[in-house]
């Protein structure tokens, strides 16, 4: 009776490609030196492919040392200590004859069996390391946020202010902020540790201001700039169409109420009454992260408004897209109003990133109204048909 010898197979829709791929994603972080890295590359490319994905044959390399060393441009005694190093770090079996030969028919070579009985570990390593990175690129973006924030309350300090003992430790405190390009060597204690400590600048800066009347963004109002007219008259240009419908919905933002309805100029709003109008979602990243001992203030929307980005799969790249026309505080409102056409009765936004990009498509062309969104939300949250 023949017995079939049954060997470890990648999963379904793997290749020795993806292995390759996952092999030097993963490398630095289980001690595989770029120079191994190579090595090992060039032991997988070289074997078949159908061998990784069949139960009755290991993939194996039967080629013979001597001249791999050439086409690696190594010696025979370095690749032999770069195999033996693979071998240690438990990426390859070597399975070779008494005298160092290697034979297909009798199965004499460097087997790789081991990475597959390892696609596991390393798939594992590979999404945590993605995470991390993710984390840490929305870290260093939050910190982008306050910097900006504290480079406009800055702009925004009446010249007598170098004077008050309170703004002189503010701005020593500021001076110390790490460069934008140091912050990944931070790590994340000490990332975290700084984001923090920014926080509370920022709150300083933005409560000495308070206190006298003024504002990050003057000669600007109760959070004016959320509510600003971008309408431009003399502007000419095309909007290009967006698609699922995002231009009908940037419509139905700025005006969804009959006509026969007064539709007077909404006030200037403040944070609070942005809170009461928002969607669902903005709402919750807001009392997941506000201090309730606090008042909401205008960076408070603009960081929850960042926060949920992702949520609503809107990749980063659409806020730095915006980031010359709308600033901050209007990315933020445009984020605002397509978090609340989510929940809108008669046409509920499908796209988030779609009706993003149409509003800041309309603001560069100057055609983006937002007190006409600010009044067609306001009567919506009250009721209004």
């Amino acid at each position: 009776m023949n017995v079939i010898q049954t060997h470890l197979t990648l999963p379904e829709g793997w290749t020795k490609g993806a292995v390759m791929a996952l092999i030097s994603e993963v490398a630095p972080h289980i001690g595989l030196r770029p120079a191994r890295l190579a090595v090992l590359n060039y032991i997988i490319g070289r074997t078949r492919a159908s061998d990784w994905t069949s139960p009755h044959r290991e993939p194996v390399f039967f080629g013979a040392q001597d001249l791999a060393a050439v086409e690696l441009g190594k010696t025979s005694r370095q690749l032999r200590t770069d195999e033996a190093a693979l071998a240690k770090l438990g990426l390859i079996v070597k399975r070779v004859a008494a005298n160092g030969a290697r034979y297909g028919r009798a199965g004499l070579g460097l087997i790789l069996t081991p990475l597959i009985a390892r696609l596991e570990e390393f798939i594992a390593l590979r999404d945590r390391l993605r995470a991390e990175r993710r984390h840490l690129r929305a870290l260093k973006d939050l910190r982008s946020l306050r910097l900006r924030h504290m480079k406009r309350c800055i702009a925004a300090l009446p010249s007598s202010a170098i004077k008050d003992p309170e703004i002189v430790k503010i701005l020593a405190s500021f001076d110390k902020w790490p460069r934008s390009d140091a912050l990944s060597r931070l790590g994340l204690e000490r990332l975290n540790a700084h984001l923090k400590a920014s926080s509370d600048l920022c709150s300083s800066l933005d409560d000495w201001l308070e206190k006298r009347g003024l504002s990050s963004d003057q000669p600007a109002e109760n959070f004016r700039p959320f509510t600003q007219n971008t309408r431009e008259e003399t502007q000419t240009v095309k909007t290009p169409p967006a698609v699922d419908n995002s231009e009908r919905h940037a419509e139905i933002a700025q005006s969804e109420s009959p006509s026969s309805i007064p539709c007077p100029a909404p006030p200037a709003l403040t944070p609070e009454n942005l809170y009461r109008i928002a969607g669902d979602g903005l709402r919750m990243m807001l009392d997941a992260s506000r201090d309730q001992n606090r008042p909401l203030k205008e960076r408070d929307i603009i960081e929850a408004a960042w926060a949920l980005l992702p949520m609503l799969d809107i990749h980063t790249s659409v806020w730095h897209e915006g980031q010359s026309t709308l600033g901050d505080h209007g990315l933020a409102f445009c984020l605002l109003l397509v978090d609340a056409q989510r929940d809108h009765p008669s046409y509920p936004v499908r796209n988030p990133g779609g009706l993003m990009r149409e509003l800041i498509r309309r603001a560069k062309a100057g055609r983006l109204d937002f007190d006409a969104s600010v009044a067609a939300l306001q009567k919506r949250r009250n009721g209004v048909r």
